[in-house]
């Protein structure tokens, strides 16, 4: 079976953003909602609209369905509507939130604190499968998406953290991430061994057990540790 391709879109963000707002319009206006009347308010051409909106549901502003806008269409709609910049930056969070292509690029521009455009496009096309038709135009939307909502910054071809952005500060990647930090040393009680749980990356908890444990009591003392820690 054939790989499924990214649906990119066919279009600029501002051909994107027209249909957006006209879609919000069209929607909210109690009409009947057509591609065709979508394509009037928007001053598109209708196949804009339908070689546009898979793309439009691929980042969550258009429901699965394509029938309808979901709620982070919602708000960018109205934002855009009404010229409303805050509510349009919530919306472009939420549609980053929702979005795993969009979420992943920006945990990688957050963590590696820069990310050259060449390689932000090398990145999505790793984890999309390769480059397809529209990859350089849509890639580059999700680039605006970014920057719109306020998560990153652009300059000299390098792509940052914005230092006001929404989504909290960013938390960087060690060089390694292989390392393995050494357990500390911990006394062991007589006729007891002692077993690390890592709980975090700076903490240890230490179980003794007995050296050799006899029949079921190992899925006794797990049965135990769930109903104690309230897991289910």
């Amino acid at each position: 079976m054939a790989e499924l391709q990214f649906p990119w879109a066919r279009n600029s963000w501002t051909i994107l953003t027209k249909i957006i707002r006209a879609w919000y319009s069209v929607e909210t206006g109690g009409g009947e909602v057509t591609q065709k009347k979508i394509a009037e308010v928007a001053g598109v051409q209708q196949s804009q609209v339908s070689t546009n909106k898979p793309f439009l549901q691929a980042i969550g502003v258009i429901s699965a369905e394509g029938t309808a806008m979901t709620e982070a269409g919602k708000r960018l709609g109205i934002g855009l509507y009404n010229e409303n910049e805050s509510m349009r930056r919530q919306g472009l969070e939420q549609v980053i939130k929702a979005t795993p292509i969009l979420k992943d690029m920006l945990e990688i521009v957050r963590g590696r604190g820069s990310l050259k455009t060449d390689d932000f496009y090398a990145e999505v096309a790793l984890r999309i499968g390769g480059r397809s038709e529209g990859f350089v135009t849509g890639t580059a939307i999700l680039i605006q998406i970014l920057t719109l909502s306020g998560a990153v910054e652009i300059a000299d071809n390098t792509i940052r953290p914005s230092k006001s952005s929404p989504f909290g500060e960013p938390t960087p990647l060690r060089e390694n991430a292989r390392e393995v930090k050494e357990l500390p040393e911990t006394p062991v009680s007589e006729g007891l061994k002692r077993i690390p749980i890592a709980v975090s990356t700076s903490k240890t908890w230490w179980v003794e057990v007995a050296e050799k444990p006899e029949g079921d009591e190992v899925e006794k003392f797990l049965a135990m540790q769930k109903l104690m820690f309230g897991i289910k």
